[in-house]
């Protein structure tokens, strides 16, 4: 059985809190909550838009980090702040996903630890294979 290994990307905003950009478990990849945080961690307050899309250039870039890429993901949750934000965030996903090559996905509505944050999203993938 393959060892688990954490994986701190120092490409995207550091974390505070006691959690892990990703970990490495097999031949999967487990991605912690990425949220719309850019390097420094700053955010655009109020703009959904601007704030998923860093969150998912933040997933792909530890995506990068650990081997693997946005092709291999095959899970995706996400939890949005306000309902009317869900056709933006499907619109914007399109352009990180394709047309037809879906991961399967969850999205939930509820609130995030900092009420300025309007989207978070996690992903599971899978590392290409070695042989």
């Amino acid at each position: 059985m393959s060892a688990r290994r954490v994986v701190v990307s120092q490409r995207v905003a550091r974390q505070t809190l006691p959690i892990s950009s990703a970990v490495i478990a097999g031949d999967l990849v487990f991605l912690s909550g990425h949220v719309g945080f850019r390097k420094d961690r700053s955010f655009a307050k109020g703009d959904f838009r601007a704030q998923a899309r860093q969150a998912l250039e933040n997933i792909k870039t530890v995506l990068e980090d650990c081997g693997t890429s946005l092709e291999r993901v095959v899970k995706v949750n996400v939890v949005i702040t306000r309902v009317e934000d869900f056709a933006a965030f499907n619109e914007i996903y399109r352009e990180y996903f394709g047309e037809g090559n879906y991961p399967a996905r969850a999205t939930h509505v509820a609130g995030l630890v900092n009420p300025d944050l309007l989207v978070e999203v996690e992903c599971v993938a899978q590392l290409p294979s070695h042989g």
